[in-house]
Formats: structure tokens, C-alpha cells, sequence
């Protein structure tokens, strides 16, 4: 594969051929030549930044991974609670926060930090005496790997970058070629290419775990506590996916992008039909999206249930939903997706499904998570609130690849 500067000279020199072309048959041989070169700038500008990705992660030797088998990280959080570490939750913590400064990340006053090294190779204290003695297990599912296998996203085909440093620019847009008759003068396009940029947008959980539970050192207790952040995570990350507002700090899901297809059924809404969902289909098809294995639906329990329920033909017994398909497409339920929407006199009670290719979907993610322990806020309680931050963005790399109906009534 060309790197993307080899890309970006070529079509750069296609776009300045396209502009200041006048022939029509030509026009349109540069028009697909400059989508072709489109195509693999993404595709290069992608693998790029997956390679930078991992080559930013720093491989732990056979020595320090046997040292980072004594960590805890439940004796980590007690300890964060003055900010004073001792042993390899010191190492831990003094990583952790160098990674987040050569990211550019802000920090946090009082806050403490988990290097994304220590995210990929998570041990876990099986002693239950004292630290370092008997350790009898090393978990094969790292924090970055649950929560990527607790994901819709992931199921669903779409791709994931981990160990990022500053901002990832991708290149989007292309040109469009247009027929003209003998003798004609074409009409000259400016090509819409231009650049997105995906930055750390900061995810935060609050979860409390009490003073009794946080005296044990277990493996189970540092179990639990990593599991509540994944769990917290994944559920707001797939969230982000399909509905992030890009506002207020969120990022842009695939409701809410810029140049999605949409349908819309009716001026009050009403129910899904099979000749809706060759639309959605169809929409993706037009704008050549029906060209990978990633393509699915995706809607809540609601949806999912109509789905099952409405004969594709009246009175014969083959419903819009059969075997987990849709019209031949997987669906995958998410109640993530919003069944609250409102369209003309329907309120409150409209919900949304969307069909694509959720292979150009990328979440991004920046360095370990960033933890503040607060043992004052709910001290009556006996509770330590532990506050976990994560760095992730969504990008919708080809907002065409996808169709959204946002009217659907499921009563």
C-alpha cells in the first residue's frame, strides 16, 4: 500500500486536471479516478494511524511483567486516596502520569492515572493474605479488551484505535462528474475535499465501592472494580456511537452526523414496511455503501419487536424480522437507540433505526484512564467514590454509507 503523501500528491494533481477540464467524457474519467484515490487515502490515512497507534505502545519485557503481577488495584485506589504510592503501584502511577502528559491530555487536580501499558497487560493479586506472596492467575482479558468485547460496536464491524497521541485528521469528500451535450461547455465543480479530525473528548464514570469492601484484597474485588468501569464505559461509548450529539463535549454518532440519508415516513410518524427498508437499503446502495460485510441495522427492543410481528406480505407468515436478519441484514438491538422522539402529533413515542456500513465508524481512544478517589463526599455512607475518565472520539468517516429513520411508531 502508497503511503498517504504519495496519495495526497496524486490527487492533488487529479483535482487540478479535474478543474480545468472542459471535455465531458474526460471529466468523468478524472471524477472516478479522484474517488478511487479517495478511497485509498482513507484506507492509507487508517492504516497509518493504527500503526502509529501501536507503535506508541510500549511492550512490557518478560521481567517487568512478572513485577506487574504483584500490582493490585484495589491497593492502588486505597493508596490514591493520599496520593502517597509505595512498590509497583508507584511504577504504576508515575507511568501513568507521564503517558498522560506526552499524550497532551489535561490533568486533573488530585487525580492519579493508569498507563494504557498497564491496561493491556492487567494482572490480578490472587492472594489473599499479603501482597506479592502466592499469585495463581493471570487474566487473558485486559481492561482495553473488555471493553472493546463489551461494545455493540465491535460486533458490528466498527474499527477501533487505540494508544492515540493528539488529534488524527482523515480525508474525506471527492468529486462529481457531469454528463454535458456535443459541443456543450462543462460547467466547472470545486471538488468537496477536506479533512476531519478526530480529538479526546473525556468519558467520565462515578462508581462507589464501600470502606469494608475496599479493606480485602482479593482478586475478586479488583475484578469487580475493573468490571463496573468497563461495564460504564462500553454502555456510554456505544451510546456515542449512535447518538453522541457532538455537543456539550460529546462526540458525533450516526443520528446525529451531517449528510446521513434519511427517510421519513409520515408527518406523524407510523410503522416500519418492508418497501421502507428496501429504501434504507437502496439509499446506501445509491451512494455505493452496499460494498462490505459490515452492513447491519441497528434499533431498540421496540423496533425489534414490530420487526417480528409485521408480515412482510398480508396474511402470509414471513415477517420483516426472521433468524436475527432483516430483508437478508443482521440486526442487532441497542436501547441505546432512542425510542422517545417526537414527529408531528407523536410525542414522546417515535424511535430511530439505522442501516450502513458500520465499518466507517472509528472510535478512537487516547491513553489509560484518569481516576480521582474522593473518600470525603459520601464518608456517611461509608462509600470511597471512585471517579474513572477515559479519552475516546467517534468518527463517522462516510456519513453516506448510512440511511436513519427517526419517525417509527411501534404502538
Amino acid at each position: 500500500m502508497r503511503n498517504s503523501h504519495e496519495i495526497s500528491a496524486e490527487l492533488e494533481t487529479r483535482l487540478a486536471e479535474f478543474e480545468a477540464c472542459q471535455e465531458a467524457a474526460q471529466r468523468k474519467d478524472l471524477a472516478e479516478k479522484v474517488e478511487e484515490l479517495t478511497r485509498e487515502l482513507k484506507d492509507a490515512q487508517l492504516s497509518e494511524a493504527a500503526r502509529k497507534a501501536q507503535a506508541n505502545q510500549r511492550v512490557l519485557s518478560p521481567a517487568e511483567q512478572k513485577e506487574l503481577k504483584r500490582f493490585s488495584i484495589s491497593k492502588f485506589l486505597r493508596q490514591a486516596q493520599n496520593g502517597k504510592f509505595d512498590g509497583i503501584e508507584e511504577d504504576i502511577a508515575k507511568e501513568g502520569a507521564e503517558e498522560f502528559k506526552r499524550g497532551g491530555l489535561n490533568a486533573v487536580e488530585n487525580a492519579v492515572y493508569l498507563p494504557s501499558t498497564f491496561l493491556r497487560y492487567y494482572y490480578t493479586n490472587a492472594s489473599e493474605s499479603a501482597y506479592g506472596q502466592a499469585f495463581i492467575e493471570q487474566t487473558g482479558l485486559t481492561y482495553i479488551g473488555k471493553l472493546r468485547n463489551a461494545t455493540l460496536g465491535s460486533k458490528l464491524g466498527v474499527r477501533y484505535l487505540n494508544d492515540l497521541k493528539g488529534n488524527i485528521a482523515f480525508v474525506t469528500g471527492g468529486a462529481d462528474a457531469a454528463w454535458v451535450a456535443e459541443e456543450g461547455t462543462a460547467s466547472k465543480q470545486k471538488p468537496a475535499y477536506s479533512k476531519v479530525v478526530m480529538s479526546p473528548k473525556r468519558l467520565q464514570v462515578l462508581q462507589g465501592v464501600t470502606y469494608d469492601l475496599m479493606h480485602q484484597s482479593s482478586k475478586a474485588l479488583d475484578d469487580l472494580i475493573l468490571d463496573d468501569m468497563v461495564k460504564a464505559h462500553a454502555v456510554a461509548l456505544d451510546a456515542a456511537i449512535f447518538t453522541g450529539s457532538g455537543s456539550s463535549g460529546q462526540p458525533t454518532g450516526v443520528l446525529s452526523a451531517a449528510n446521513v440519508n434519511s427517510i421519513a415516513i409520515d408527518t406523524n410518524g407510523g410503522p416500519l414496511t418492508y418497501a421502507l427498508l428496501v429504501q434504507m437499503e437502496t439509499e446506501v446502495g445509491i451512494d455505493n455503501g452496499l460494498l462490505d460485510d459490515t452492513l447491519a441495522y441497528v434499533s431498540n427492543a421496540k423496533v425489534q419487536g414490530k420487526l417480528k410481528t409485521i408480515p412482510q406480505i398480508a396474511g402470509y407468515p414471513y415477517y420483516l424480522m426472521n433468524d436475527g436478519k432483516v430483508n437478508g441484514y443482521p440486526f442487532f438491538m441497542s436501547n441505546a437507540i432512542p425510542s422517545n422522539l417526537t414527529k408531528g402529533s407523536t410525542s414522546s413515542a417515535c424511535s430511530a433505526a439505522i442501516f450502513g456500513n458500520w465499518s466507517e465508524v472509528i472510535v478512537g481512544s487516547w491513553g489509560g484512564l484518569q481516576i480521582i478517589v474522593d473518600p470525603y463526599t459520601a464518608k456517611a455512607e461509608g462509600v470511597l467514590e471512585i471517579s474513572a475518565a477515559a479519552y475516546h472520539d467517534v468518527l463517522v468517516r462516510t456519513p453516506v454509507a448510512f440511511c436513519k429513520i427517526v419517525d417509527i411508531t411501534t404502538t
